[in-house]
């Protein structure tokens, strides 16, 4: 026979549920890009831009972003992190021949300083202020890393400006060492720091 439950336990049941239900996250995913991407990428970068007073720049420094199939063809490559169909971040890849000089030394390349012995560069990392601690960061990098080995690149060069304080710890705790600084290329012309990341 079944036991009826008594007026003490039916109360705990609905307190039961609720301590049990747990609110759905919408789940993040990284992927490639594709074309039908870009004009979400841009509206990206263009608000982290705004947050920080970043001057931009279609002709010049952000040209990359308005041809990404073209300019991240393989063994480049560009990553987005999309939720709900909506994109929140996004990171990039170059990959080059080994940069000539010392390691963990500025050197001039094609007259633009650069750090020695990188072959290959963490770019565009740009996460949505409001999707912002939520590891989306760290999982874009971590899918680059993954893949310059993937390539057998030996020492990533990173870039940051001054000012992201955020991106700086992200890339240090990954394993990044800072090794100098440069001015950023025009519009803006600000300090960054220049970092180096040991892939093997």
């Amino acid at each position: 026979m079944p036991t009826e439950l008594t007026t003490h336990d039916q109360q705990k049941i609905p307190k039961k549920l609720s301590q049990s239900h747990t609110k759905l996250r919408p789940v993040t995913q990284i992927r490639l890009a594709n074309p039908q991407d870009q004009p979400q990428i841009i509206a990206l970068v263009q608000t982290v831009y705004q947050e920080f007073n970043f001057g931009w720049d279609p002709e010049g420094y952000h040209k990359d972003l308005y041809s990404i199939a073209h300019h991240f063809q393989p063994p480049n490559a560009f990553w987005v992190a999309e939720e709900i169909n909506q994109i929140v971040g996004c990171i990039g890849l170059e990959v080059f021949p080994t940069l000539p000089g010392e390691p963990n030394q500025l050197t001039t390349y094609e007259d633009q300083i650069r750090i020695a012995t990188a072959d290959c560069e963490l770019v565009r990392l740009y996460v949505s202020s409001n999707h912002r601690r939520k590891k989306i960061g760290l999982k874009l990098c971590q899918t680059c890393i993954a893949y310059a080995q993937s390539q057998n690149c030996q020492a990533m060069e990173i870039w940051s400006d001054k000012v992201l304080h955020q991106a700086h710890k992200l890339y240090q705790s990954l394993g990044a060492k800072i090794v100098g600084e440069r001015l950023c290329p025009p519009p803006d012309e600000d300090p960054e720091w220049g970092m180096i990341l040991p892939l093997c």
